[in-house]
Parts: C-alpha cells; sequence; structure tokens
C-alpha cells in the first residue's frame, strides 16, 4: 500500500465546497451582526452589500487556506507526516483568518463602511470566533480527505482482488480447457506405453502445476523464485507436447529470487508466445527469460505469427498491465521489433 496520495491542485477534498458553503455563510452574517448590529437589517441594500463584501473576503481567505492546504499535502504526503502537515496548516490557517477579520474591522473603519467604528472588544471576540470556525473547518476537510483517501484505496484493493481472481481464471481456464487436458492425457497416454519413466516424470510436473494454480489462489504476490519453479513445470508440459520445435532458456540472476511478482505472470506471457506463434521442428520457438541489473524481469520469443490469426480477448496481458497499475508499481512495458517479441515486467522488493 503507497503512503503517498494523490493531491489534486487548489483543492483540499471534494466536499470543500460543500464545508465553506455550511461555514462561511454564517460566519459572515455573525460577523456583520457584531460590527453593525441592528443598521445591518436597516435596508435590504446595506444587507446585501454588507453580506457580499464580508463573505468575498471569507471566501478569499478560505481559498488560501486550501491552496496552503495543497501545498502542503505535496509536501508532506505521507501518512506519518500527517502530524506535521495538519501543525504547519493550522499555523497557517489561523494567521490567514486573523489577516482576514483584521482587514474587515480595520477596513471598514478606515473607509467608514455603513458609518462602522473600530471596537477592539468586538475585533478580539470575532478573531476567537474566526480561529474557532477556521479549526472547525480544518478538522472537516481532513476528515473529508481522510475519508475519500480510506475508500480510494479501499476501491483499488478490491479492484486489486478482482484482477488476481481474473488472474487465476484466465489461469485456470487455459490449463482445464478440454484441448489443453485433451492434449495433455494424449502425451500421458503415448508416454505410458513407449516410455514410463517419462510418463511418471510428465504427470509429477502436471500435478505441480495444479498444486502452484491452488495455492496461490488467494495470493496477491509470489516469488520470483515460487514462480520460475512453476513455469519449469508448466513448460515440462509443453515440451512434452511439442517437442524439438519448442525451447525454453533461463538466465535469473540468483539476487532477485526473493524478488517479488503476481502469481500466473510467466504462465501467461509463455502461454501467449505459444498461442500466437508458429512452432517448427526446423523453426523452434525460442523463449527466454531473464533478469536485468536493473531489477526487472524480461520474457522475449522470436517471432514468427501464425499465417491465420489467432483469436484472443487479450486479457492477459492486460491483466498484467492493471494489476501493476493497481499496486502503484511501475508499469510493464512491451516490445514488438517485427523480429522479437519481448515484455519487460518489473520485480518487486520484498
Amino acid at each position: 500500500m503507497s503512503e503517498t496520495s494523490e493531491i489534486r491542485p487548489f483543492s483540499y477534498s471534494r466536499k470543500e465546497g460543500l464545508i465553506a458553503t455550511i461555514v462561511l455563510p454564517p460566519f459572515a452574517f455573525l460577523l456583520n451582526y457584531v460590527m453593525f448590529g441592528s443598521r445591518y437589517f436597516s435596508s435590504i441594500k446595506d444587507f446585501f452589500l454588507a453580506t457580499l463584501l464580508t463573505l468575498a473576503i471569507i471566501l478569499l481567505a478560505y481559498v488560501s487556506c486550501g491552496m496552503v492546504a495543497t501545498v502542503l499535502g505535496n509536501r508532506y504526503p505521507k501518512y506519518s507526516q500527517t502530524f506535521k502537515r495538519i501543525s504547519i496548516g493550522l499555523l497557517a490557517y489561523v494567521a490567514i483568518m486573523v489577516a482576514a477579520i483584521s482587514v474587515i474591522f480595520w477596513g471598514y473603519d478606515y473607509i467608514d463602511f455603513l458609518g462602522y467604528q473600530l471596537n477592539m472588544n468586538q475585533y478580539g471576540w470575532c478573531l476567537v470566533i474566526g480561529i474557532f470556525l477556521n479549526v472547525l473547518a480544518t478538522t472537516l476537510n481532513e476528515g473529508a480527505a481522510f475519508f475519500e483517501k480510506w475508500r480510494r484505496l479501499v476501491d483499488e484493493a478490491e479492484n486489486l482482488k478482482k484482477e488476481n481472481l481474473q488472474s487465476q481464471l484466465e489461469g485456470l481456464k487455459g490449463q482445464v480447457h478440454p484441448h489443453f487436458l485433451f492434449n495433455s492425457l494424449n502425451s500421458l497416454s503415448s508416454l505410458i506405453s513407449e516410455d514410463p519413466e517419462k510418463a511418471e516424470k510428465f504427470l509429477d510436473e502436471m500435478s505441480k502445476v495444479y498444486r502452484y494454480l491452488l495455492r496461490t489462489n488467494e495470493e496477491g504476490l509470489t516469488t520470483l523464485e515460487s514462480e520460475m519453479h512453476f513455469i519449469q513445470s508448466y513448460f515440462h508440459m509443453l515440451k512434452t507436447r511439442y517437442g524439438d520445435g519448442l525451447d525454453m532458456e533461463t538466465n535469473i540472476d540468483d539476487h532477485y529470487m526473493n524478488y517479488q511478482i503476481p502469481p500466473l505472470t510467466l504462465q501467461m506471457l509463455v502461454e501467449n508466445a505459444v498461442k500466437h506463434n508458429m512452432i517448427m521442428k526446423n523453426r523452434p520457438l525460442k523463449i527466454l527469460i531473464m533478469t536485468t541489473n536493473s531489477g526487472k524481469l524480461i520474457v522475449s520469443n522470436n517471432l514468427q505469427r501464425k499465417d491465420r490469426m489467432v483469436s484472443s480477448n487479450k486479457i492477459g496481458l492486460a491483466n498484467i498491465v492493471n494489476k501493476y497499475r493497481l499496486m502503484k508499481k511501475e508499469e510493464i512495458s512491451v516490445r514488438d521489433d517485427g523480429k522479437e517479441f519481448a515484455v519487460v515486467v518489473p520485480l518487486i522488493q520484498p
């Protein structure tokens, strides 16, 4: 889970406008009543003029506080920095509110607005009320912003769970597909009569494939080491079927074996390579799985696309892309130069 949160420009929370509507008009009304008394209601014109002018000044102060909140949110985005961000923010908000109220009291006195004369007692009480309402508005905005972050994280976690379930479903569909199962059982049947020892090995690898599928059904991430053990078993089944028409080479740095990736990532990529390319003894499909010094996993294969396009819903690759996006990780990249197809998958440090 990422500690950072998305901060939108000049915005505190989606409830900022609603909170302003609830807090600011009553405060403007109270300020004017304290300052002008019965004169505030002497005429409709004076009432609306005083209300709009005072409200405009307070609204400007409120918007300024929102801008400060945005800057602080970008400067201190982590949850561990929340107390520091709020503390600095409150000092700034109070300073802005004091400045706004001072402009109202001293400004109205200076221009003799509606005959107002400065009263320091009124000024002091309005400062106290203004600071209280400022703290209240900050609390409401912080609560609304926190709820939005929590709701977003819950939604992202739910989406990631769905992506994982979809990944498991696609993996199971690929393995339990009647055509695949028929070919696997047919290969096993042939091996039983031709080479019982190989048949036993094939059945052992086939059981490892299904065991891994069931074990990772509830996992969000798995180690590269576990994924490599699985892909070796999966490839053994493919190799038994396609023979010399299919090769796989691995070049994995031991340093990255404890790094993590979403389960079945390799299975989806290898399956895509087999599904969309011709596999022939004289022109074998070569799959390479390797790590780079920058902590990335590359799955590549030589391109020899089938003459007839294979129907594909492209869910497998899109599923992997969505998982990394939901986890706020560096996104995967795809390279296709017409001769080689490669997918670069960032490894996640444990």
